[in-house]
């Protein structure tokens, strides 16, 4: 995360899209039982979201920061629907989050944003989750580019629009790391052993991507983040 911030203060960028599960809502998670080492409270992950919110805003003075609500943001919103639902109004996230007190804009799951005039539109969720996922997205698109943010695995497709004009599909991957709780334990104590709650998916890995908008006209460049490291151009960074 602090590789990718450095890249955008550093290329000066306008607009920061969350592409959606800044949260991750671990305790309203339906799959499977929660493990009893892990102690994050509900209200611990929301006050950590704020927190980097802020770190956000004033880090980024100036830059429009917009904060798409993925499938696990939108965990909370099912649970207090299904629990709870008089509570609904009084616990929405983007409320406790203080997103509209910050001045970032909020957008509900699963709608999309159209990056300026250009037909380049970023979305949670993708079409598909096949594995070819970009390519399989791409054809229930038509003369279209998009930025998906939930499959964790960094892919892209091209067609070749109607109009003759080249179109994308970006799968960004996460911020999250894999395995390295299980690389710990071999290490550490008995009586301070880390539970590995994060799937080692073996397709995860890390991505973002830097768009430029001009008019109708846009470029993607989808930056693929190894061993901590990534390229701009000729510029290396490190995390």
């Amino acid at each position: 995360m602090n590789l990718a911030l450095d890249v955008f203060e550093d290329v000066g960028v306008t607009h920061i899209v969350l592409a959606g599960d800044t949260l991750d809502m671990y305790n309203v998670n339906a799959h499977g039982p929660k493990h009893p080492a892990i102690h994050t409270t509900l209200e611990d992950e929301i006050n950590a979201g704020r927190e980097f919110v802020e770190y956000l805003v004033n880090r980024f003075p100036g830059v429009h920061i917009i904060w798409m609500a993925g499938n696990h943001f939108f965990r909370l919103e099912r649970f207090i629907v299904d629990k709870v639902p008089s509570f609904y109004n009084l616990f929405r996230l983007e409320k406790m989050l203080r997103l509209e007190e910050l001045g970032v804009e909020f957008i509900p799951y699963n709608e999309r944003i159209q990056l300026g005039q250009a037909e380049l539109f970023v979305q949670h969720s993708p079409p598909s989750y096949s594995n070819n996922a970009a390519a399989a997205s791409m054809v229930k698109k038509i003369d279209q580019s998009h930025i998906y943010g939930c499959s964790h695995r960094p892919d892209w497709s091209l067609k070749i629009g109607s109009s003759g004009r080249q179109y994308y599909t970006h799968m960004l991957g996460w911020f999250g790391d894999k395995g390295i709780f299980h690389r710990l334990q071999k290490e550490m104590p008995e009586n301070k052993k880390v539970f590995a709650f994060t799937k080692n998916h073996e397709s995860w890995g890390r991505s973002f991507a830097l768009a430029s908008v001009h008019g109708k006209y846009h470029a993607t460049q989808h930056v693929l983040i190894d061993n901590y490291t990534c390229s701009i151009g000729p510029d290396i960074y490190k995390g």
